[in-house]
């Protein structure tokens, strides 16, 4: 497997952006607005691409990309706890 090279974001915008692009090919994005935020995936894509809204770009309040953190964080627990049901079911 080769060696990623991931840049290193200069704000939490940044991060957050970063590790929506990271994820995008295995994330239903329309499943975390609605469990994570109780929003729309249009919300959520909008503050990804920071959108155009109400003549401003969308962005994430820090409190809400700390909430992507936090959904990030629990999807990431839910596919270990997955993983290992796996592992140690019976042959």
């Amino acid at each position: 497997m080769e060696k990623e090279q991931i840049m290193t974001p200069e704000s939490k915008a940044d991060a957050t952006w970063l590790a929506a692009l990271e994820i995008c090919g295995f994330i239903n994005f329309s499943e975390v607005a609605r469990k994570y935020f109780g929003r729309t995936s249009q919300w959520l894509t909008q503050r990804l691409h920071g959108n155009i809204v109400n003549g401003k770009p969308a962005t994430f309040k820090p409190a809400e990309a700390d909430t992507f953190a936090l959904a990030l964080r629990d999807m990431a627990a839910t596919l270990l706890r997955a993983a290992e049901r796996i592992e140690k079911a019976p042959n």
